[in-house]
Order: C-alpha cells, then sequence, then structure tokens
C-alpha cells in the first residue's frame, strides 16, 4: 500500500537552531500514526509544514503521489489535510455552528445572507453523531462553553471538512474521560473512512491504546518508526530521551511544617460548595477530581480570579480577602494556570520580560526605574535552572514549545519567590523527561519550605508526587487520602458513583 502522506528529507532551519534536520515519514490511510518526542523534538514544526504554516528550508511535502508546495494553512485544509491543535482556535464571540462551519458557511438568498437554519441543523446532527449533543448545542456561545467542550467543536469543525489527513495535537488535553472515549470513537470512524491520523500526545496509554504505528522524533531527527506492538514503553521512553527513565514520578519524604494556607466552607454558586482542607509548609497536597468537577473554580477563587460567594481564606494563619490576584500574589502566592496561552503569559514579549512580570515592583531601582542588569541576570539564572530550550532569554515566548513555555511560568514564580504555589494541570503537554525535571523541582520547592496544591487529572501523577490527595465531585470535597492509602480505584470510588 502507498502512503497518502510523505514528509521526505524535511530539515527546517530557524535562526540559531536546526529544529528538523532531514526527516523522512510515511502516513497512510486508514492508519493511527503517533508522533512522539520531547517538547523541543521537532513536532510542532514537522506538523506545521505538512499544514503549511511553515515551508522546509529543504525536502518535500508528497500528498498522494504529488509533491506540493503550501502557501498558507488554506491550500492544505483544500487539499484535505487539517490540523486539531492543542492549543485552541475557537471564535469566542461566535456558536458552536458558526464555529464549525467557518470559512465554509451554508447561505441562501443567492449567497447574499447565512442559512442559520440550516447550519444549526447540520451542526446538531454532528454533535449528536459525535455523542456530544447532551453538553453543547449548535446555538451555544462558544465563550460559555468549558474547555473540554470548545475541544469538542474543534473536532466538529475537522470533521465537517472530510478530511483525508488528520492531524491531532493533544486533543485529549482538556478532556473528560467520557469525552477522551467519544474521541476515540471518532478517530475509530475516521480509520474507517481511510483518513490518515496523525496523533501526538504525551499520555503512553493513549498512544498504546489508539495508535498503529509509532515515530519518535528527537533533537529534530526521526530516530525510529515501529509497529504499536513492536514496542515496548520502556524501550518508546528510552528513544525519546537518549536513556532509560526507571521513573517518571520524582518523590521524596518530605516533613510537614506549619500550617500555610487553610479554606474553610468556601462557596461560589452552582460551581463548588462547603469547600475545606488545610495545606502546610514541605508538602504537595493534591486536588483530583473528573473535569467539570469544580477544581479549576476553587484554586482561581483561592488565588483572587473570582470571587467566592461565602467562605473564608487564611494565608499563614491569618484571614485574608483576595480581591484579585496581585493581592494574592503581594501575599507570596503563585499560580500556574490550567490555560498558560489565554491566562499565564504575555504570548509577544520575550522570556526576560515574562519571568520578571511579577518581581518588577520589588526589584526597581531609585525612583522607580527599571533594573534591566537584574532582568537579565535573573532571567538567564531560571531559564538555566528549569532548562527552558531556546537561543536566548530575548525569544518571544510563542515561539516556544508548550514544555517550555510551562517552565518559564513556573520560572517567573519562583523568582517572585512564592512561598505557596498552586499548580493546575502542571504537566498538561509536557514530555516524559520535562515531567522528571519538573516533579524534581517541585520537590525542591517543597524541601526548601514550600507549599504546593496541585490540579490533575492523571491518576498516576497525582498518585506518584502528592503526599495528601483531596478528591472532588459535583463541587464537593468527598473524601482525603493519605498516600499510603492512595490508589486509582480508591480516587475514581470518590471522584465517581463507582461502589463496591
Amino acid at each position: 500500500m502507498e502512503p497518502c502522506l510523505q514528509a521526505v528529507g524535511i530539515t527546517k532551519l530557524f535562526p540559531g537552531v536546526a529544529a528538523l534536520t532531514d526527516v523522512s515519514l510515511d502516513f497512510y490511510a486508514g492508519e493511527v500514526h503517533a508522533l512522539m518526542g520531547e517538547n523541543g523534538a521537532g513536532k510542532s514544526t514537522l506538523i506545521k509544514i505538512l499544514s503549511g504554516v511553515y515551508t522546509p528550508t529543504e525536502g518535500q511535502v508528497v500528498l498522494n503521489g504529488k509533491t506540493l508546495a503550501f502557501k498558507s494553512p488554506k491550500e492544505a485544509i483544500d487539499k484535505g489535510i487539517s490540523v486539531i491543535h492543542q492549543e485552541l482556535s475557537i471564535a469566542n464571540d461566535l456558536t458552536v455552528a458558526e464555529n464549525i462551519f467557518l470559512g465554509e458557511e451554508m447561505t441562501r438568498g443567492k449567497g447574499v445572507f447565512l442559512n442559520n437554519s440550516q447550519m444549526n441543523k447540520k451542526s446538531n446532527e454532528l454533535l449528536k453523531y459525535m455523542k456530544v449533543d447532551a453538553s453543547i448545542k449548535a446555538t451555544d456561545i462558544a465563550h460559555d462553553l468549558t474547555a473540554a467542550q470548545q475541544q469538542m467543536v474543534e473536532i466538529a469543525k475537522v470533521i465537517n471538512k472530510n478530511a483525508k489527513v488528520v492531524i491531532m495535537d493533544e486533543p485529549t488535553s482538556s478532556l473528560s474521560e467520557y469525552e477522551i472515549n467519544a474521541l476515540f470513537e471518532q478517530i475509530r470512524v475516521l480509520r474507517e473512512n481511510k483518513v490518515a491520523v496523525i496523533y501526538i500526545s504525551h499520555r503512553m496509554n493513549e498512544i498504546y491504546q489508539i495508535s498503529d504505528r509509532i515515530s519518535v522524533l528527537r533533537d529534530g531527527c526521526k530516530v525510529r518508526t515501529d509497529m504499536v506492538d513492536a514496542i515496548s514503553e520502556k524501550e518508546l521512553v528510552a528513544s525519546m530521551v537518549g536513556r532509560e527513565i526507571k521513573n517518571y514520578f520524582i518523590h521524596t519524604e518530605h516533613t510537614r511544617g506549619e500550617e500555610m494556607l487553610r479554606v474553610e466552607n468556601l462557596t461560589r454558586g452552582k460551581e463548588f460548595k462547603n469547600i475545606s482542607f488545610t495545606a502546610y509548609q514541605g508538602e504537595i497536597l493534591g486536588i483530583a477530581g473528573l473535569v467539570g468537577a469544580g477544581r479549576t473554580e476553587v484554586v482561581e477563587t483561592i488565588f483572587g480570579a473570582r470571587k467566592p460567594d461565602s467562605g473564608k481564606v487564611f494565608v499563614r494563619g491569618k484571614e485574608t480577602s483576595f480581591k484579585s490576584p496581585k493581592d494574592a500574589i503581594s501575599q507570596k502566592i503563585g499560580m500556574v494556570t490550567e490555560d498558560r496561552r489565554r491566562t499565564g503569559l504575555m504570548l509577544q514579549a520575550m522570556i526576560k520580560d515574562n519571568i520578571v512580570l511579577p518581581s518588577l515592583i520589588y526589584n526597581k531601582k531609585t525612583g522607580g526605574f527599571l533594573d534591566a542588569k537584574w532582568e537579565t541576570e535573573i532571567a538567564t539564572e531560571y531559564s538555566k535552572k528549569l532548562n527552558v530550550k531556546a537561543p536566548s532569554i530575548k525569544t518571544i515566548i510563542q515561539n516556544l514549545s508548550g514544555g517550555n513555555q510551562q517552565k518559564v511560568i513556573l520560572a517567573k514564580w519562583l523568582v517572585a519567590q512564592s512561598e505557596i504555589m498552586i499548580l493546575d494541570e502542571p504537566t498538561r503537554g509536557i514530555d516524559v523527561n520535562a515531567k522528571t525535571e519538573f516533579y524534581t523541582l517541585m520537590n525542591d520547592y517543597v524541601n526548601e519550605g514550600g507549599c504546593i496544591v496541585v490540579v490533575s487529572s492523571e491518576l498516576p501523577e497525582i498518585l506518584g508526587i502528592c503526599d495528601r490527595i483531596l478528591v472532588m465531585r459535583e463541587g464537593d470535597i468527598r473524601g482525603e487520602l493519605a498516600r499510603e492509602n492512595a490508589n486509582e480505584q480508591a480516587i475514581m470510588e470518590l471522584a465517581s458513583y463507582i461502589t463496591h
């Protein structure tokens, strides 16, 4: 069988770095091909070349035996290559139907008017086909949807285009188990309809569950391509990082110190109610639960990004009330948000500017002038400490991989000397090697007297790094598990309606 899409000898050079070097890969119709590698390995650059965002420095893209030179993503879409990006590209003020048909609107009256009724009808049929019609309607406004629901709209857009090649970049990063199963069902339908699916994910269980073939990139080069049943997880990880990693989750014994954060009966509308817990110096407190359980809403309220209806927050034993994140930052609280691009970074700014931003007010010259020397020195120090892969601290943030962007966010809170760190899905979209580095930094932080509250949807992560685990369901804390008593079954019994 001939491949439907080929990358032939692809090389891509940027100033100061070779993102890809002589990469050749074949993708077949009716097959799910997983593309694996660390952040910065070249995966994102390759898919941007395949989808017309970048032009290769050398090499060719071949579709159904014909060499193509895309001048824009639209040309790639017109040829049948569509991408579902990790970071959403939803038009927030449009309806679900208008997003699904964006650029391919149905019209009436000789093309003068939008045929909204037909677009709504077709969209609802598509959502029903995808088995998500219970939670999403064609007339819903996109900004009213959760991140998970917006991701499903992205998937619907691609399915609606009848693409021949679908590239999925971390498509499950914001989805619940139910929605992941619905997505996988759609992938199986695409496979049956002879669509080639290129699938990027750092979740190993997904790769082995849905893929037919796996290719590994490292440092911009292709390392290997195997059928999924011909390579073990251990071999796969070793190929990605260039060495064997025996344990992803780095956990050291922590010594609990004094109370750092206490929440009493915190309540906000229908999002959560009567939330009470205490977090201590020298520990990692995990908050587990299914998507929609209210975890993000709770930590954003603690950080001052949302206003509670009632309840109390104590920092170091003293009751406080944060009217904004600025107030929380002044109390030495930092937060790595769930959506780094929307709420965690200044995408058009340099690495240096992002790292120093929360600390500028405390590190200025006499008269209020910026201290450029301090900014350069501290940004350089923490970029090296966290192993941020970039040509320099003057690199624009949006040009970094997702994992390196996440490291910059962590760096800015470390520079701000945060004593309490709230981490919401901190390793989403980060490769296994970067995760290991991240967990080491977390352990170092609490061993030096910090306090971490971490929200994660990955049960192995919660179990591997946390000292205690709170489990939420439908806005309530349904239980607390000590590290020695915690396992996946115990968490899921509390997080869902599973009973013995």
